[in-house]
């Protein structure tokens, strides 16, 4: 009977560690898994970036994706959060965000469907909101902040 008991208690130490190893996968792996929504956000950041075009991002809750993957890849908390909910329009925001991404002004022309005299104005219309002098570069300023 000892020698049974022995035996058991082996066995259900060896599939304890064995458990214990593939919950400690699982658990690597679970922080690895990124959201389909931030899937899909990323690879829209990667199409801005190789082949911009209109209509890439479809509606606002792809644009709220595509917002919360730059924070996580350019930085958080950048923009303080009075200026995103009461200064800036949606579209000014969306500007904003990619030029965060870096995205050049003939990029973001062509995902706006607009010439890039049109960012450029956009961008100064923005750079009076945040009071920033003439000489300061808009694109410097958001992009390094944070």
């Amino acid at each position: 009977m000892d020698a049974y008991n022995e035996n058991l208690s082996s066995c259900l130490l060896f599939r304890n560690k064995q458990l214990t190893k593939e919950l400690k996968r699982f658990e690597d792996l679970s922080a690895l898994s990124v959201s389909s929504s931030q899937m899909l956000a990323l690879s829209q950041l990667l199409k801005l970036h190789l082949a911009p075009t209109y209509g890439t991002i479809r509606n606002e809750y792809e644009w709220q994706n595509l917002f919360a993957v730059i924070d996580l890849l350019y930085g958080a908390d950048w923009l303080p959060e009075d200026l995103k909910t009461s200064r800036f329009s949606m579209q000014e925001l969306k500007l904003c965000y990619l030029v965060r991404a870096q995205l050049t002004n003939k990029a973001i022309a062509l995902i706006f469907n607009i010439t890039s005299c049109s960012v450029l104005k956009a961008k100064q219309r923005i750079k009076a909101k945040l009071s920033l002098s003439r000489e300061d570069s808009f694109d410097r300023y958001i992009q390094s902040k944070y």
